[in-house]
């Protein structure tokens, strides 16, 4: 290797070390394992596989305050049924009275004026 070269390699050193963190995790051999085996497939380093796999899989900033939905499950649905039943009991049979979007513009609006006092 030429000096040049090592300089070259240096500064690269360099570089990576300020724009990259250390973190230090704990995983089951098992998972150890089963990474080091689908690095080694990808021709990738264990390094070079986990960041590529952690940054496929965190959402970028623009997609952090998008909510993610589970699917709904039977379960949930049964037990919004089992809400509504008492809530139901709980006022008699009588719906509510007042439209609930109604409701939340009334509260949207009192926030504003709160925090246009502040």
């Amino acid at each position: 290797m030429t000096l040049e070269e090592h300089d070259s390699d240096d500064e690269m050193s360099l570089l990576k070390a300020r724009s990259h963190i250390t973190i230090d995790i704990t995983v089951s051999r098992e998972l150890y394992r089963r990474m080091r085996a689908a690095a080694n497939q990808d021709n990738l380093s264990l390094n070079e596989y986990i960041e590529r796999t952690l940054g496929e899989a965190v959402p970028d900033k623009a997609n952090l305050t998008q909510r993610r939905y589970r699917p709904i499950t039977r379960e949930a649905i049964e037990g919004l049924r089992e809400i509504r039943e008492e809530i139901m009991r709980d006022r008699r049979g009588k719906p509510f009275e007042e439209d609930s979007a109604d409701l939340i513009q009334q509260e949207r609006e009192e926030r504003s004026r709160y925090l246009e006092e502040l």
